[in-house]
């Protein structure tokens, strides 16, 4: 999927490409990554008839009132313009859509069938679902995830429950294939979550939180892949460098090479190095966020308050 944002928060102008496999968005704070996943959360929410105006008017840059998002994923195209008013807005739709008309905030957009994506969310210890059969908003935590009640109302329509019994056991095991290489960990689903190693086992709350994030992480990838038939899954992971750095390597690996596009939030050079060094193999990319705009050129500046961090320099 191509992404163009012109005059969308804090970005003046920006186009980045989400393929499938990993790219990392890297920039300080309020240097627009989120804008970009707010922008991709807008279609989903399109896609299910569940947008309201208010939240395209809240994208657009309060100083220019006036900006233009574009999708274009798989040969169709959505373009969207929001030119501000004293009162509500004026939309002009190009692309699948045409036409324009003047909105207000609680007025409901339209429905859009393509470009379609399903997109997870994942916060600290919670992942929210757009564009596929889920309470809209309602964080999911990991319990949530490999509940099989859960799950079944997620994946489970039309399914038999021997059918569904299949997919979650191959899902489960999926999960623990890629949660026991890398950190030697296990899930177990009995009436709550529980983990183990070797023949122990240990509540969530008795076990690190980064294998917990991690678990979580895999999850939610596998299960976008699984739901997300006619859609593009999309998986928008935030604060990334809150793992381990053995973790954030073998993550970065395991995402590389799975076909739905996992977008990770970042402020750690460590990561950028990491998708740099290994850009060549096509299924990476990376995008530096900076002044309103998006740049792939790395400038050693770049990591000048890192730097200073490290060696306990207040940059303030």
């Amino acid at each position: 999927m191509l992404l163009t944002l012109v005059n969308i928060g804090p970005l003046k102008e920006a186009r980045v490409e989400l393929g499938r496999g990993f790219t990392a968005f890297y920039g300080p704070n309020a240097s627009g990554k989120t804008t970009v996943a707010r922008a991709l959360r807008l279609l989903a929410l399109m896609n299910m008839g569940a947008a309201n105006a208010g939240e395209l008017m809240e994208l657009i840059n309060r100083v220019k009132r006036e900006g233009k998002i574009v999708y274009e994923d798989g040969g169709s195209v959505l373009e969207i313009s929001c030119a501000l008013e004293e009162r509500g807005a004026w939309l002009k739709f190009g692309g699948v859509l045409g036409g324009e008309r003047r909105v207000y905030a609680n007025d409901r957009l339209e429905s859009i069938d393509r470009p379609r994506i399903a997109m997870f969310w994942i916060l600290h210890d919670s992942v929210t679902l757009y564009g596929i059969k889920a309470q809209v908003g309602r964080p999911y935590e990991l319990a949530d995830l490999l509940a099989p009640s859960v799950l079944r109302g997620l994946v489970g329509e039309g399914k038999a429950l021997g059918e569904f019994l299949d997919f979650y056991e191959e899902f489960l095991a999926k999960v623990n294939e890629y949660l026991e290489a890398f950190s030697g960990h296990a899930l177990v689903y009995r009436d709550g979550l529980y983990f183990r190693r070797s023949i122990h086992l240990f509540h969530p709350n008795q076990t690190a939180k980064g294998v917990r994030r991690m678990a979580l992480i895999i999850a939610a990838t596998l299960l976008a892949e699984a739901v997300s038939e006619g859609a593009t899954p999309v998986v928008y992971v935030e604060e990334f460098e809150s793992l381990h750095v053995d973790y954030l390597e073998l993550l970065i690996e395991f995402l590389r090479r799975r076909s739905a596009a996992v977008v990770a939030e970042t402020h750690s050079g460590f990561v950028l190095r990491r998708v740099y060094e290994t850009k060549s193999k096509r299924d990476v990319r990376y995008y530096i966020f900076k002044d309103g705009a998006v740049y792939t050129e790395i400038d050693p500046k770049l990591f000048i308050r890192e730097i200073a961090a490290m060696v306990g320099v207040d940059m303030l």
